[in-house]
């Protein structure tokens, strides 16, 4: 899929969808479901900002095919354990950490290394930050953890899309 804005929509779509249906006919309905879903929604609304700016300087080669395969497989994993709050954390976290092992990769082929090395950092923060939520879920606060998630994220994502834009050049 050679095309950016394709890649970029087809991504956007298929998550989106996959999230639907994950909240309609598997999610579990409880407490944790809100601030599931709007973690969720703003992945999705970041994703479409990653992929269609990545996609423009990023080559396609086979590691990173293999990264984008694990990152696709973890993502839906995360849609279909919302209302889990165990396997949501566990899940974001794993998608948090394999997205910070994406960035590295693209150091040695492409010239926007000031860019990369701010995404990876970001990443880095995401992934400690699921690392807390996953923390806190194990040791009894899911639904304080799954909202400070979702509003740390949420937070973090006006920052980062609105305010200080980390996809540009």
């Amino acid at each position: 899929m050679g095309n950016p804005t394709v890649k970029t929509w087809t991504a956007t779509l298929a998550f989106s969808l996959a999230g639907v249906i994950a909240i309609l006919f598997y999610a579990s309905v409880s407490p944790v479901l809100p601030p599931h879903v709007i973690f969720y929604v703003v992945l999705v609304i970041n994703t479409f900002f990653s992929v269609r700016f990545f996609s423009r300087i990023a080559p396609e080669n086979k590691s990173q095919f293999a990264i984008d395969t694990v990152l696709v497989i973890l993502y839906l994993a995360l849609a279909f354990s919302m209302g889990y709050p165990f396997t949501f954390a566990f899940f974001a976290l794993c998608l948090f950490i394999a997205a910070s092992s994406k960035y590295p990769l693209l150091l040695l082929v492409i010239s926007q290394t000031n860019v990369l090395k701010r995404k990876i950092l970001i990443d880095l923060m995401g992934t400690a930050a699921c690392a807390a939520v996953l923390g806190a879920t194990v040791a009894g606060y899911p639904l304080e953890a799954a909202w400070a998630a979702a509003i740390g994220f949420t937070l973090g994502n006006v920052y980062f899309l609105l305010i200080n834009p980390m996809y540009r050049l």
